[in-house]
């Protein structure tokens, strides 16, 4: 297997979707999509941010009318279909499938164009970056995709280079996200980032506390609760994943 990985970066008010992210620089999305044929695509899209956020990206993605996967001038026409895989706390998993897609010229029906069946896509969206990784039998075409997306985009979208190679391992975390408060997220990184949990510890609370410039008790209560909802998730995803 090749991979291709590029980023998109989207100026506002060009993507309903997108507009989401850039308003939220804080969520973050993963999918995992398939193309099926050159009509039908599937994607299964883990979105992780506050409950307004999420309300947002479930009301324009059910919204038939609003067009969120062309990346050219024009509109994909297709029938969509849409269903909530999950919605707790912080986190929303849909499913999208489009079928009887005409006109449409989105990443996946370039890509379904060029490249050979089979095509599996990773994508992360944050802030105004929408970033991709092609998974494919051959690149044989591969310059051809590059050429037609470069060509194509539409006005306020630039395209960004990553790599072409051989595929470097299955992301197993493609899907995974937990969600954490901004200020948990930064006790936490604090803490791993000076050593907090190496052995012997390299730093003390009362150190991290103050380069964060908060209360000592402030920063013990967040990285108390990002531990919490870590060794949650950790325990509930297990029991998920019994049956591989």
């Amino acid at each position: 297997m090749r991979e291709f990985t590029f980023t998109i970066e989207y100026e506002y008010g060009v993507d309903p979707v997108m507009n989401v992210f850039i308003d939220n620089p804080n969520s973050v999305a993963r999918s995992l999509d398939g193309f099926v044929t050159k009509d039908q695509f599937w994607r299964i899209e883990r979105i992780s941010g506050s409950v307004d956020v999420l309300d947002q990206i479930k009301r324009v993605r059910f919204d038939d009318g609003t067009c969120g996967e062309s990346v050219t001038q024009r509109d994909c026409d297709a029938t969509r279909y849409h269903d909530v895989l999950e919605r707790r706390n912080g986190e929303l998993v849909l499913y999208t499938y489009l079928e009887d897609i005409q006109d449409c010229e989105s990443i996946h029906t370039l890509a379904g164009k060029h490249l050979p069946p089979g095509l599996v896509f990773e994508t992360h969206r944050q802030a105004s970056q929408h970033s991709w990784r092609v998974l494919m039998r051959s690149d044989t075409h591969v310059g051809v995709l590059y050429d037609e997306i470069t060509a194509r985009l539409r006005d306020g979208l630039s395209f960004r280079m990553g790599h072409l190679r051989d595929a470097d391992g299955w992301q197993r975390d493609s899907l995974a996200s937990l969600t954490l408060p901004a200020e948990q997220r930064t006790a936490l990184s604090a803490a791993v980032e000076g050593g907090y949990y190496e052995t012997p510890r390299k730093t003390t609370l009362d150190d991290l506390a103050a380069t964060l410039d908060i209360p000592r008790s402030t920063f013990s209560y967040r990285l108390r609760q990002a531990e919490i909802q870590l060794a949650h998730r950790y325990v509930t995803d297990n029991k998920r994943n019994q049956w591989f």
